[in-house]
C-alpha cells in the first residue's frame, strides 16, 4: 500500500546506523539501556503538495526531524512539516 502524505506531512523512512554519542554516567544502568534519541536523519519518500516544503525538499533526500512526532500508518512512517529541522545537504 502507498500513501499519498496531505495536510502537511511528509512520508519518510528512518535512516538506521546513525553514529551514536559514547556518555558516561555516574549511574549504574542496564548494559542495554540507550537513552531516547531527541532528533534523528530520516529519508524523504514523498511530500505533501500544500507543503511548504515541497519547493525545497524531495524523494530521496535526508532530513533531520524529532523523533517522537514520528508516527506510524501501516508500513509507512509520517511526519508533520512542522517537526524538519533541516535538509542534509551532501557534500562533495
Amino acid at each position: 500500500m502507498k500513501i499519498k502524505p496531505l495536510n502537511r506531512h511528509l512520508v519518510i523512512e528512518k535512516v538506521k546506523g546513525q553514529e551514536e554519542e559514547e556518555t558516561t554516567s555516574s549511574f549504574v544502568v542496564p548494559e542495554e539501556f540507550r537513552p531516547k534519541e531527541l532528533h534523528s536523519v530520516a529519508k524523504v519518500l514523498e511530500v505533501s503538495e500544500d507543503s511548504k516544503l515541497s519547493s525545497k525538499i524531495s524523494s530521496g533526500d535526508e532530513i533531520i526531524i524529532e523523533t517522537s512526532m514520528v508516527f506510524q500508518v501501516k508500513k509507512s512512517q509520517m511526519i508533520l512539516e512542522n517537526y524538519v529541522y533541516g535538509l542534509v545537504e551532501k557534500s562533495g
